[in-house]
Parts: structure tokens; sequence; C-alpha cells
């Protein structure tokens, strides 16, 4: 088990590669950014800026920082219990789940679909790291469902949620908008204690 200790979090690690350091702790991780106050987790500066330079960036002191740093690895270098417990609740049945597409969503995924002239055509929901909030949802269009993903049907559209998703997507429902001033998927989702005004990104 010592590949929870290959890599520590230290001040010039950039900031964007600590969410990679362990992913299965990545949503807890990014929290810890945000409540300290750093922001750009999710931002084009993460790909580029140190931890200690984003931390002394943005006017906290060099105790804040060795204190933030510490926090960080005492979360990556945890046991397995608190992930195994995660692992166990994300045995989530497809009866359970609760993720739906209104109207417009519904007939604007079968038009993809149909163009994409197959007949097994899967949308997988995932949520990803990034973004200006921590986190983005991922739509995407699969040609065989996986049976790693929690699927179930909708409206006769095949939808696949990502299980180590499943937490912060239950109860959420993807809309479609289609005006003048915007277009796309939109996610109303009851998980989410803020987000972005790309209605995109979330934390």
């Amino acid at each position: 088990m010592a590949q929870k200790q290959i890599q520590r979090i230290t001040r010039d690690i950039l900031i964007s590669e600590i969410l990679t350091i362990n992913p299965g702790k990545s949503r807890i991780l990014t929290e810890m950014l945000l409540d300290f106050g750093i922001h750009c987790v999710g931002c084009g500066a993460s790909s580029f800026e140190t931890l200690g330079q984003g931390v002394l960036g943005h006017g906290f002191s060099e105790q804040q920082l060795d204190k933030l740093i510490s926090d960080l690895n005492k979360v990556i270098n945890e046991e397995l219990e608190p992930e195994s417990k995660t692992e166990v609740d994300q045995e989530i049945t497809a009866e359970i789940f609760s993720l739906k597409l209104t109207e417009q969503a519904i007939k604007k995924v079968k038009e993809v679909i149909k163009k994409r002239g197959k007949k097994n055509v899967t949308l997988r929901v995932s949520v990803i790291p990034g973004g200006c909030s921590g986190y983005l949802y991922d739509l995407q269009f699969k040609d065989q469902p996986s049976k790693d993903d929690l699927n179930f049907k909708q409206d006769g559209i095949n939808i696949a949620v990502d299980k180590k998703s499943t937490d912060m997507l239950h109860g959420m429902e993807i809309e479609y908008i289609d005006t003048l001033n915007e277009s796309g998927f939109k996610f109303n989702n009851p998980n989410a204690e803020h987000g972005c005004g790309c209605g995109k990104s979330f934390g």
C-alpha cells in the first residue's frame, strides 16, 4: 500500500497537479483549497503557478502556507478506510439514483444520437476536476455503454453515470437552452454549494 505516499505536496508543486496525486480525494482537496482562499485551482493559472506562488501571491503568510501543505498531505496519506467507505456508498442502483433530462434536453440528445447513426449510443455524465469553481460537468456520447458505470434509460435514451460521480450528481436535472443569448446544456444540481456564471462549473 506504499502508493499512498509516492508523492508529497510541496510548495513547488503546480496547483493543477495536486488533484492528480490522489484522484479519489480530488473533491476534498479542491474543497480545502477553495476554503483556504485559493480559487485558481480550476483556472488557467493552475497549470503554471505553484502552490507557493498562489498562496503567497494572494497575501497569505509563510506560516499559513506551511499549515495548508501539512493539511493537504494529511488527507492524501490517510489510510484506505475513508475511501473504502466511499466506494461502498457509491454502489447506488439505478432505482435509487436520480438524474433526469428535461424535455428540451431529451430532444437535443436524440438529435445528436440520430446524427451518429448508431443504435447503442449512450450519453455519459460525469464530474471532473477543473473550472473556476473546482469541478466541471462532463457530457460525452459513447458508442457502447460501460459496465463500470451506472446505466439506466430515460425516454428511450441510454444514460450512463460515472459511479465515482454519483454523490455529486444525485438529484440533478439537465436542461437544454437555445436562445439568442446562449445555447447549450445547463445543470441544475442540488448538491452544488456554489457555481460560476458559465453554468458548467460548480463546487
